[in-house]
């Protein structure tokens, strides 16, 4: 005996409730009906009467015949656009999964259908309360009557939503405004199709029940301070083009990303980018103001500037030019974006910050798949290589930017600002000039005199300042080496989990096998000889296990401090042993081999943590470049030599190195400047160097990079003592 299953009305309740999530995505869904009708506008209307509310979804795209409605229209998940791909006038179809006309069930509990074709009027009346039951769906009467018409062809849907019916009383004018938001945010370069919402009758202030309004395309036109565009093709291989609104430069950008991808990553099919972003600094938003004010006729505040820039930012995903929510959503950051911008404030973009559109190609090419729910794209290994390309692509700009910024006068902090302020001495000189010329006016005759009394006092005035502004330096230079300190010992927090978290491990797991061995002796009334040397064995590791910890945390206590140590002679090898120590047993488990070479005993006039932090902040560099080596054995190599007068220190490793646009940039040392980004979607701090070469310097020395035939090479030269 052959069965068949029997779907009870609900189906379609759940399809329309349970994979539309709320009123703009129901919206989205039926502009997207119109659209693939071929209609040249859809208009949405709201009208509120003593019933409850209506809203009306209206078209002029080619309507349907009695048949479409019948067999395709009425059919849940029918295959036909699938099939067809593509409209009457060669519109690639949005709604290809059959289901998001159901969305008109969220919208409201009565549904009317009117839609005429070829001079035939066809028109359905649905009851959704009837699917709210235990009927079979073909049990469900659905009234349909079809009528010969002059009206040109189209669609009209009536919603219908009588008082008492939750929704009627949740669509509110805040609902509305979001509905218009996200419409503006819809399309892309769409010129033949426009999206109108009137209102009629639904706000309480009557000035705001306007009909026929246009719902504008969300662009910023050319509002920018930074973008970039271009393509990024299947194989990965990228064209792209930047450009500085400050600047009008534009530069070129081709190559690969093959080599920062993970191995074996899957393609996502060719995408398109165009990434705007802004500096939202107050001179910044100045210059959109009067971008913008001098281009639109309006008169536009800072604020609202700013307030349009949020409205606007994000970085959203188009497919066929219609965006894919919920990515654009604001606080829908799925590059993370945020988080790497608190890591590394100086080079990193905010979500904030940033109006970007990545275009892809359909789910047959790219692999990039819708969810039913259209709450986005499947996360699967197709959607992780198009967020590492975005991230990549974003890098580009983002140093770019970086490089422009640091070369552009930046407000510098208080105490540096105090360091240059000579306003007061301006003041003194003044007083003391016009003290001068006064008692001149008095005593014409002692001329002489009042000069040499006015060019003591001046020069009294230059020798305090010269003594003062000499306090502010060294104050603002102890300031900058503290900062810097705390800061590298930030950055060894995580050798410190790692290093401790082996003898805590070793005491977790001891604990109980001591507390047996004193048991054990405790109820013997003799001390067993292999009872006592259990235990005593236990105890010496114990306290082996504790030294070591104990003098691990002091190799890192050169780094804790909040005062400033002093120069003195100091053992070049001894501090290198003690780096090498310090990452020991993490390269041991990252199976990296780190050697050091020495020929003498060298020593050197520096403040002690000055060198450790140096040594310490590149020997992490280079344990973390050399995870992307492609040589068999990881490698960090040490040496330190000297001549007569000076002593040098070696550190290379073997990963992929530094390129050569970073070393011709020469941005290698310049605070916030991260390559890092290159390998990992971690944008990293950028401090690193910058404080190495900072730390060095201070010591009457020099770091810098030296060519290798493998792998990045770092130089410190110092004096010898």
């Amino acid at each position: 005996m052959k069965s068949y299953f029997e779907p009870t009305g609900r189906l379609i309740m759940s399809i329309g409730k349970d994979l539309i999530k709320d009123l703009p995505a129901a919206l989205v869904e039926l502009v997207k009906n119109s659209y693939d009708a071929d209609a040249s506008y859809v208009e949405i209307t709201y009208i509120k009467n003593e019933d409850g509310l209506n809203i009306i979804v209206e078209d002029d795209g080619h309507g349907m015949s009695q048949e479409t409605v019948l067999n395709a229209w009425m059919v849940p998940s029918t295959d036909y656009k699938l099939k067809k791909k593509n409209s009457p006038k060669g519109r690639v179809y949005q709604g290809r999964k059959g289901i998001g006309r159901y969305a008109v069930s969220l919208l409201g509990n009565k549904l009317k259908l009117i839609t005429t074709r070829d001079g035939m009027e066809t028109t359905a009346c649905f009851d959704w309360d009837e699917f709210n039951s235990e009927k079979k769906l073909s049990d469900i009467p659905i009234f349909i009557t079809t009528s010969e018409t002059t009206n040109n062809s189209g669609t009209k849907l009536i919603i219908t939503n009588e008082f008492g019916n939750n929704l009627a009383d949740e669509i509110n004018e805040i609902d509305a405004q979001k509905v218009e938001k996200e419409l503006s945010k819809l399309l892309s370069n769409i010129k033949d199709f426009k999206i109108i919402v009137s209102y009629k009758k639904f706000y309480s202030d009557d000035k705001k029940n306007i009909c026929n309004k246009e719902i504008s395309q969300l662009e910023f036109n050319e509002a920018w301070h930074y973008k970039l565009s271009g393509e990024i093709h299947a194989d990965f291989n990228y064209e792209l083009k930047y450009s500085n609104f400050y600047t009008k430069e534009e530069k070129e950008f081709k190559g690969s990303f093959i080599k920062e991808l993970p191995k074996n990553s899957v393609p996502c099919g060719g995408i398109s980018i165009d990434y705007r972003v802004y500096d939202k600094d107050p001179s910044g938003i100045e210059v959109i103001m009067n971008f913008i004010n001098g281009n639109q006729n309006t008169n536009l505040s800072k604020t609202e500037i700013r307030n349009m820039l949020i409205d606007k930012s994000g970085i959203s995903i188009f497919r066929n030019d219609f965006r894919i929510r919920p990515y654009g959503d604001k606080g829908f950051d799925w590059l993370n974006l945020d988080s790497k911008r608190v890591q590394n404030p100086s080079m990193a973009i905010g979500s904030e910050q940033i109006n970007g559109k990545i275009s892809i190609e359909s789910e047959e090419i790219s692999g990039l798949k819708e969810k039913s729910a259209r709450d986005g794209l499947y996360e699967n290994s197709n959607f992780y290589t198009l967020q590492r390309i975005a991230d990549l692509s974003l890098s580009l700009l983002e140093k770019e930017r970086f490089k422009y910024r640091q070369k552009a006068t930046k407000k510098k902090p208080e105490a540096i600002d105090k360091l240059f302020d000579f306003s007061h001495i301006n003041q003194k000189m003044e007083k003391a000039v016009e003290k001068a010329y006064k008692n001149l006016m008095k005593s014409p005759e002692k001329t002489d005199e009042h000069i040499t009394i006015l060019n003591q006092e001046l020069t009294k005035e230059i020798k305090n300042l010269e003594k003062e502004k000499e306090t502010e330096f060294l104050e603002v230079k102890e300031t900058i080496a503290i900062y810097q300190k705390h800061t590298t010992l930030g950055n060894m927090i995580s050798v410190v989990l790692h290093e401790g978290r082996k003898p805590l491990s070793w005491y977790t797991n001891r604990i109980p096998t001591i507390k047996e061995y004193l048991d054990n002796l405790y109820r013997c009334e003799e001390l067993g000889t292999s009872s006592y040397n259990n235990l005593s064995n236990q105890m010496k590791k114990l306290s082996d296990e504790a030294m070591r910890m104990s003098n691990f945390f002091k190799r890192l206590d050169p780094l804790s401090s909040n005062k400033r140590g002093k120069c003195k002679k100091t053992s070049v090898q001894k501090q290198i042993n003690g780096v090498i120590e310090l990452f020991g047993e993490i390269a041991k488990d990252k199976d990296v081999e780190i050697q050091y070479n020495s020929v003498e005993e060298l020593y050197t006039n520096i403040i002690e943590e000055d060198l450790y932090m140096a040594l310490t902040n590149i020997v992490e560099n280079a344990m973390f470049w050399v995870e992307f080596s492609s040589e068999p054995l990881k490698s960090i190599e040490i040496m330190s030599y000297g001549d007569d007068d000076k002593i040098y220190i070696e550190i290379l490793d073997n990963g992929p190195g530094i390129s050569k646009e970073d070393l011709e940039d020469d941005i290698l040392f310049t605070p916030g400047y991260s390559g890092k980004k290159r390998v990992i979607e971690d944008n990293g701090t950028g401090l690193g160097l910058a404080i190495t070469g900072e730390a060095i310097q201070r010591n009457n020395g020099k770091l810098e990079v030296i060519e290798s035939i493998k792998g990045a090479c770092f130089r410190i030269t110092l004096l010898r003592s």
